[in-house]
């Protein structure tokens, strides 16, 4: 397995601690979910309306 980076510096240039998650070969309705939580988590928060 090639090395993985354990650590990344942002646009601010803040570091943060990497952590890689290897999972286990799932079927593909598996893998679209997994897919579908990492966008929602990464995508921006959403603002709720007052």
């Amino acid at each position: 397995m090639a090395k993985l980076t354990t650590e990344y510096t942002d646009i601010k240039d803040i570091r943060h601690q990497v952590e890689h998650i290897v999972l286990p070969n799932a079927d593909e309705s598996h893998k679209e979910r997994i897919t579908e939580e990492l966008c929602n988590i990464l995508s921006k928060p959403k603002k709720i309306p007052a």
